[in-house]
């Protein structure tokens, strides 16, 4: 009886001793990974514009227009309108001459053209080199027809006179007034911004200050630094604003010697339009004012 349940019992714990001894064998051949904390980065890219930070950009992004000496001496002036009047609006038609330069592609029928006034110039704060002259934007004018030389019919010996070029005003930001100019260059799409840091070392300089007279500019407003695509910037760069350069006397020291202090971030600003020598960007983020002459960095 006792040998009888002694073989019961060892062929109740074959079973068991193989199925723990395959589970031990499959358990082994799993590899052992070890997990340690990690940080996240979100790119910038992936991080979408805020909605009052689109509508800033659809409303700034065509105003800020630099020229260089050509374009300037190639612009049309504008020297009468369709009746006696000096000052136009949306829907006046204008005459403008000036626009036939050789080598110049004239604009076609229908054509978008911009109209501005005073230019200032851009100076670098570094070198004092003029890198362009912005334009102050007043209005944009449809091309209707291009100037010529116009005969006397009654006396066709006689010298010919010249046509000026007809344009129709389909937008102004103020009166367009006889003496403006218009930029003889079509009004080319703004470029998609996406926010990202460069992909190469930038060191920039505040150049301007858009649209204001006051010594210093804070958030959402505009400033033009004195870097463009020759050195690498970028639609959709974003650059750090840095702190200016400040130094503190260490006053337990009996020399009293002085400390340069690290620059420090103080504010982000965001790359929407670009020229050759120069770029245009919004201030998204300050924490004390911005003037001319500070400094911007990145990535």
């Amino acid at each position: 009886m006792a040998m009888r349940c002694a073989l019961a019992a060892s062929s109740l714990c074959l079973p068991l001793l193989a199925t723990a001894q395959v589970a031990q064998e499959a358990v082994s051949d799993i590899p052992t990974v070890k997990i340690s904390p990690v940080a996240r980065i979100t790119p910038l890219d992936e991080v979408p514009l805020s909605d009052k930070t689109l509508k800033l950009l659809q409303a700034m992004v065509r105003q800020p227009v630099v020229l260089s000496d050509a374009q300037v001496n190639e612009s049309a002036r504008i020297i009468a309108g369709s009746d006696k009047r000096v000052m136009f609006g949306a829907g006046d038609r204008v005459y403008a001459v000036g626009a036939d330069y050789p080598g110049q592609a004239l604009p076609v029928r229908g054509q978008r053209l911009r109209i501005f006034r005073e230019l200032r110039p851009l100076k670098d704060p570094q070198t004092a080199e003029v890198l362009g002259y912005e334009a102050h934007i007043v209005g944009s004018a449809s091309w209707v027809q291009s100037n010529g030389l116009a005969g006397d019919k009654e006396n066709p010996q006689a010298s010919t006179m010249r046509v000026a070029a007809t344009l129709d005003i389909v937008a102004s930001e103020q009166e367009i007034m006889v003496g403006d100019r218009v930029l003889m260059t079509q009004i080319a799409p703004p470029e998609p911004i996406r926010p990202r840091p460069p992909s190469q070392a930038i060191q920039a300089r505040v150049m301007g200050l858009y649209g204001t007279g006051q010594l210093e500019a804070s958030q959402n407003q505009i400033i033009s630094i004195n870097q463009g695509r020759s050195h690498g910037v970028e639609v959709g760069h974003v650059l750090n604003i840095l702190s200016r350069p400040a130094t503190a006397r260490d006053k337990t020291d009996p020399l009293k010697e002085s400390w340069q202090l690290p620059q420090e971030r103080t504010g982000t600003a965001l790359v929407f339009l670009t020229y050759e020598r120069m770029a245009y960007a919004l201030l998204t983020e300050v924490q004390e004012g911005v003037r001319v002459g500070d400094a911007l960095a990145g990535p």
